[in-house]
């Protein structure tokens, strides 16, 4: 079963991804800052990551940096009210695979999360 890690400081924010997530045979793991959430991607080393970016702690891009430098290959889909050109570029430039604005549209998720086939 393929695991996804759900990174977000606003639990409503999780609960709606959980909610989009509940017709797929995926174990849905949440984090509720970014230092648990990359304890989690370091323990669990999910198939997927939704990743919000402006979290206490460490924030969204720390993680996708780090995602980068340790090559762990892992996809991500970020998930943000920031949807400033810039900070969509940095994402990418960062390797994430998709950028979902908040509120999320259920359309948009199901192809955002076709780069893991669930």
């Amino acid at each position: 079963m393929k695991k996804i890690l759900i990174v977000d400081d606003a639990a409503d924010s999780r609960l709606i991804l959980k909610g989009m997530l509940r017709n797929y045979d995926v174990d849905v793991l949440e984090a509720n800052d970014g230092i648990e959430g990359w304890k989690k991607i370091v323990a669990e080393q999910p198939d997927l990551v939704l990743l919000d970016l402006h979290m206490p702690n460490k924030d969204g891009f720390s993680i996708l940096e780090d995602l980068e430098e340790e090559w762990m290959g892992i996809p991500v889909v970020v998930v943000s009210s920031d949807t400033e050109e810039d900070t969509i570029s940095a994402c990418e430039y960062y390797g994430a695979k998709a950028f979902l604005k908040k509120p999320v549209v259920l359309e948009e998720f199901k192809q955002a999360i076709k780069v893991v086939p669930l």
